[in-house]
């Protein structure tokens, strides 16, 4: 493991973390920035630099499709069928579903792998990391 970083690569950490976890919170948006971001430095030599930039790519990739998911079986269930209904029983319990099976469980690694990069360390997600 490296000791020096780059403030420059230690930023660039930062912002990709903080990128997956505003992504949890606002879906697809922050997703095209971190893909640009990933796209530029999937293939940097420095460990710290991929494993702060390929694993929240593929956890923002993951939480994203199950938000599309989540919402496409809402609005096939019935939910969704007019401006007017927008806020129905079946958009309030996609919402409660997508908080708890995915915000919830992604959060926790979001946070402690941003920890990490601000303090220059290189981490691994638990289940994503095992497969780079």
């Amino acid at each position: 493991m490296e000791k020096h970083r780059t403030p420059k690569k230690q930023g660039l950490a930062i912002t990709a973390e903080a990128l997956f976890m505003l992504n949890l919170l606002l879906p697809v948006l922050p997703l095209f920035a971190l893909g640009i971001i990933y796209f530029r430095h999937k293939n940097d030599p420095s460990l710290f630099v991929r494993s702060h930039v390929i694993q929240p790519w593929i956890a923002a990739l993951i939480s994203t499709a199950l938000f599309f998911i989540i919402n496409l079986v809402a609005a096939l269930a019935g939910g969704y069928t007019s401006l007017d209904n927008l806020i129905s029983i079946h958009s309030l319990v996609a919402l409660e579903v997508y908080t708890l099976l995915v915000i919830l469980p992604f959060l926790v690694p979001g946070l402690l792998s941003l920890t990490k990069a601000m303090s220059g360390q290189a981490w691994n997600y638990p289940i994503i990391g095992r497969f780079l």
